[in-house]
């Protein structure tokens, strides 16, 4: 058994799901798990009680989509512990405008959702509104 590789933990603020899992495989892969887990703090950054889960598909063009769903916590749940606490709010989609790797191009959507996190447009639509 290899100890040497262990699996990420990144969870925080998003529910985990299989894309979450592959994505954050990718950035071990690929020597960026630091700059993934740092993204992920900075997302954490404002709005702690907000969740998001991570989706890949592919669009009618067969290109990559990065979907993203706000989880807020029921009325009455604070502190919400259990994933029945919370209900869905919003989804926002950002289609890929090229064929690129999905993996790829989520982790830098997520890169780009951390950059200067609360304040950044992306962030503010994904988390805030």
């Amino acid at each position: 058994m290899d100890i040497s590789r262990t699996q990420p933990s990144f969870q925080a603020k998003f529910i985990y799901s299989d894309a979450l899992k592959q994505v954050a495989d990718y950035a071990v892969e690929h020597n960026k798990f630091n700059k993934l887990n740092q993204a992920r703090k900075n997302i954490d950054s404002a709005y702690l009680t907000t969740r998001l889960k991570l989706d890949i598909s592919k669009n009618a063009d067969n290109l990559p989509v990065a979907s993203f769903t706000r989880y807020v916590p029921k009325k009455g749940a604070l502190p919400p512990f259990e994933s029945s606490d919370y209900i869905q709010a919003k989804t926002i989609s950002y289609a890929a405008s090229e064929k690129i790797n999905p993996l790829k191009f989520v982790f830098e959507k997520i890169i780009k959702l951390s950059n200067n996190a609360p304040q950044n447009k992306m962030y503010k639509s994904v988390v805030k509104d």
